[in-house]
């Protein structure tokens, strides 16, 4: 039974992978996981739906990236309206893993917090850096008197 991906749920999150994907800014494993997660798809549910053996897919998002052939890599972009192309190596993103994301979360967590408890910030400033953003439009919090 083949395991479900978590679809990418927060509209920001996908912006962001939809943009580093059109410009070519996802290496190749990190692109197709991307690819990926942003459908909810297994390796095995995305090699089914483009036709190739899902240890092609496997050997892709595998460290050193495999070596696949360029009619697989057509068909994965293909699938998701994309094309394979040469890009400039000088910028690129990386998909951080789960663990080293919830990491930086906490960290980042522990850090407004010794910054209000030291009173850097108050918590009306830290609430609007936290504050909601959707389709660029960043919605301020109501002043109370």
């Amino acid at each position: 039974m083949a395991h479900r991906v978590n679809k990418v749920r927060n509209r920001q999150h996908e912006e962001v992978l939809r943009a580093a994907l059109e410009k070519g800014r996802l290496r190749l494993g990190d692109a197709c996981r991307a690819l990926r997660a942003l459908e909810g798809y297994s390796q095995v549910d995305l090699a089914a739906l483009v036709g190739v053996n899902v240890k092609v897919i496997k050997a892709i998002e595998s460290a050193n990236g495999g070596n696949p052939g360029y009619e697989s890599l057509a068909k994965i972009a293909g699938a998701f309206g994309l094309e394979v192309s040469f890009v400039k190596p000088d910028v690129k993103v990386e998909l951080m893993d789960p663990a080293a994301r919830a990491a930086d979360e906490g960290r980042q967590r522990l850090a407004d917090g010794a910054a209000l408890a030291s009173g850097k910030v108050s918590a009306r400033e830290l609430h609007q850096k936290n504050a909601l953003r959707i389709d660029k439009v960043r919605y301020k919090l109501p002043v109370f008197a």
